[in-house]
């Protein structure tokens, strides 16, 4: 009988990947991961991304755990490897992605010593994972990997993070001494569903109110539900939003569907609104619309209801198997048309005149140059096929971009959620193309986030990841801040108001052109449309480098005036007149100026 082979710490933890079913890991290299990079490597088969910036590894591994609805995986070494990704982990966080980070760390026998990269993750991340756990014994390395994977696709989803000294790392033990893990030792358990009785209360609700509405959130999208979803909004004939990831779960060009800017009136007006998987925070305006509506949350996790909601009914189930139940019951209750012509006649004129605003606002600019940021979006929606996927990472740009996308299935729009960082898009397209191959993604770049995570470019021509970046190029840091901030460290040779706060104007096509991508410069709004369908035909990474006017502002700065009142808030109120450059002090103190009108 052959003696049990003695595996190092690294092929322990491959044992749970290849059990996982894990494709890819991304992160950077470092003498603290050399044996998990192994391990992973050699024992499980996964193929490494190795990126330029750890944060890009951070990011990758989220986008492909939102595009595939898998677990993505990250890593990095000890100390600034893991400081790194602190950022990336943190949108995968307030995102609810499912997410498994693995870190280097020094020996033990190093601690409080100042060694090399000394450093430990459990007190840096504990806010911004569901765990982390620095592991110290290596016969439960499997079992802390495991248990990560189970915790971070448990509802809500969220990263969980490992760090593991080097020499614990390297020790070998044999696979039976491992302690709490047994290889496919349980199936997948069965969803919860509702109680019956308060899923027909609540069906009622709803087929009875005379303006009802549903609002579908992130939870359908990982209970898979998006079939059930539509059934029962065709059945009872209900006008839906999808929000985050879930969008397009409903397909955004469904007649019973509503999205954009359009959502604020339809929501408002509605007397019964139903949330299923749907979180009412910061993003979705603390549930503030519905004051007016009676309020129904469907959620698997307590940890979704919205205090400062008023809510007449809560049900606590997986998506999935809820609305299996309300289709049910729906059907039983459901006497002739459950139609509401008045409300729906009200939705689709809401929806219309909304879809006749963009209309009418592409065709005002549609010859504008620098190019408006309308136009941009306009023409760059209009090249994506219905299984595209689209991430944000601008300001500005994304604004106008997210208002004409039309989500044709969940997880077609992936963003940075309310950590609304920026520079994450790069290595989020690489996460997501490999997700989805042979699939278009496309990533909506401000030249601020390209500044902090655009060298990844060249790790998306290396992977052949075929990832086309829109980057909206207005050389300027926020348009409406780089006007009013005076007192900047000047750019010499370039003194006017937009450089002092933002960038020197870049040729980018020309930078990642050096780096093996498909490249273009667009400046004539006629050949941005042309310019993007050849980045796509290319089959290459591509970068296409779209000047556009730094004078166009986000849409709500631009709906709301950029003149300062006691009740612009904490992010404008605080400028007194001379803070502001003689241009533009005008815009924002127009009552200085009245008498001279």
């Amino acid at each position: 009988m052959s003696e049990e082979k003695m595996l190092q710490g690294g092929k322990q933890i491959a044992r749970v990947f290849k059990e996982e079913g894990v494709d890819y890991m991304f992160g950077i290299s470092g003498g603290h991961v050399f044996a998990f990079m192994v391990g992973a490597g050699s024992a499980a088969g996964v193929k490494l991304v190795h990126c330029r910036h750890e944060q890009a590894g951070g990011y990758a591994a989220d986008a492909y755990a939102r595009a595939s609805g898998k677990v993505g995986v990250c890593f990095g070494t000890a100390g600034p490897g893991m400081t790194n990704q602190v950022s990336a982990i943190a949108q995968a966080h307030f995102c609810k992605s499912p997410v498994v980070a693995i870190y280097g760390q020094h020996m033990t026998a190093e601690d409080g010593r100042g060694a090399l990269q000394e450093c430990f993750a459990e007190p840096v991340l504990h806010s911004l994972t569901k765990w982390t756990r620095r592991v110290v014994n290596p016969a439960v390395l499997a079992h802390w990997t495991k248990k990560a994977f189970r915790d971070a696709m448990t509802y809500p989803q969220g990263p969980c993070a490992i760090e593991v000294p080097a020499d614990i790392m390297a020790m070998r033990t044999k696979a039976s001494s491992q302690v709490g893990f047994i290889d496919n030792s349980y199936p997948e358990p069965q969803p919860p569903q509702a109680n019956p009785e308060t899923i027909e209360k609540a069906v009622r609700h709803l087929l009875e109110a005379e303006r009802p509405v549903i609002a579908g959130g992130e939870a359908i999208f990982w209970s898979d539900a998006s079939a059930e979803l539509q059934e029962f909004v065709e059945l009872t004939q209900i006008p839906v939003i999808t929000r985050r990831i879930a969008r397009g779960a409903v397909p955004e060009d469904h007649p019973l569907a509503f999205r954009g800017r359009a959502r604020g009136k339809i929501l408002r007006a509605a007397d019964v609104a139903c949330t299923i998987g749907l979180n009412l925070g910061y993003l979705e305006g603390y549930g503030a619309w519905a004051k007016n509506a009676k309020l129904i949350q469907i959620t698997e996790s307590k940890s979704d209801i919205e205090f400062t909601a008023k809510t007449d009914m809560v049900i606590l189930a997986n998506p999935k198997e809820a609305l299996k139940q309300m289709i049910d019951c729906a059907r039983d209750i459901i006497k002739g048309s459950p139609k509401k012509e008045a409300w729906l006649q009200q939705v689709d004129e809401i929806k219309a005149a909304e879809e006749k605003r963009l209309a009418d606002v592409a065709e005002e600019v549609k010859n504008n140059s620098p190019i408006h940021l309308s136009w941009m979006a306009h023409e760059a929606v209009s090249v994506l096929d219905k299984d595209a996927t689209v991430i944000f990472d601008g300001f500005s740009s994304s604004a106008y971009i997210t208002e004409r996308f039309v989500a044709k299935h969940a997880g077609a729009v992936l963003d940075a959620g309310n950590w609304a960082g920026v520079g994450h898009g790069v290595g989020m397209g690489i996460g997501a193309q490999l997700a989805r191959p042979g699939k278009q993604v496309l990533v909506m770049m401000g030249d601020g986030g390209m500044g902090l995570g655009g060298f990844d470019v060249e790790t998306a021509v290396r992977v052949q990841a075929p990832v086309v970046y829109l980057l909206a190029n207005n050389s300027a840091w926020m348009a409406a801040i780089g006007p009013q901030y005076r007192h900047a460290l000047p750019i010499p040779g370039y003194q006017d108001e937009w450089t002092s706060f933002g960038m020197l104007p870049t040729r980018y096509d020309k930078v990642f052109e050096a780096m093996g991508a498909y490249t273009e410069r667009v400046e004539d709004p006629t050949q941005l449309k042309p310019a993007l369908e050849r980045a796509y035909k290319s089959g290459r990474t591509s970068v296409i480098d779209c000047v556009v006017d730094r004078t166009v502002f986000h849409p709500i700065q631009a709906r709301r005036g950029l003149e300062v009142t006691p009740d612009s808030g904490p992010f404008s109120s605080f400028w007194d007149p001379e803070d502001v450059s003689d241009d533009f002090r005008p815009k924002m103190f127009p009552k200085l100026y009245e008498d001279e009108k």
